[in-house]
């Protein structure tokens, strides 16, 4: 059954329709912007090849996941031993249990 509500997209006339989406493949694809890009960039925002600002932001990605798995790495040995079981008495396996209880359960 047809809805007769006028502002309902199935019922738009098809010129109209692609209009609109032709208007969000424009936004999206950042064509008709004001914005200029960025020193390094492509107006696209993709960095150019051997920009300085790639090299900077990449590095400061790779510390980042460098502290990263550090931490997680320290956090793991505490609760184990050296052949990767847990430690008697230790809380982390009570917290990696939980993890995985509440995830089984969250679909």
């Amino acid at each position: 059954m047809a809805d007769s509500n006028p502002a309902n997209f199935a019922n738009l006339p098809k010129d109209e329709l692609r209009a609109i989406a032709a208007k969000g493949g424009h936004a999206s694809h950042g064509e008709h912007s004001t914005e200029q890009p960025q020193e390094g960039r492509r107006p696209d925002g993709t960095f150019l090849p051997g920009s300085q600002v790639a090299k900077e932001l990449g590095s400061i990605g790779g510390h980042v996941a460098h502290e990263h798995a550090v931490e997680k790495d320290n956090k793991n040995k505490e609760g184990r031993n050296p052949d990767g079981t847990f430690k008697e008495g230790a809380a982390l396996p009570k917290e990696l249990g939980a993890q995985g209880g509440h995830a089984s359960h969250t679909n």
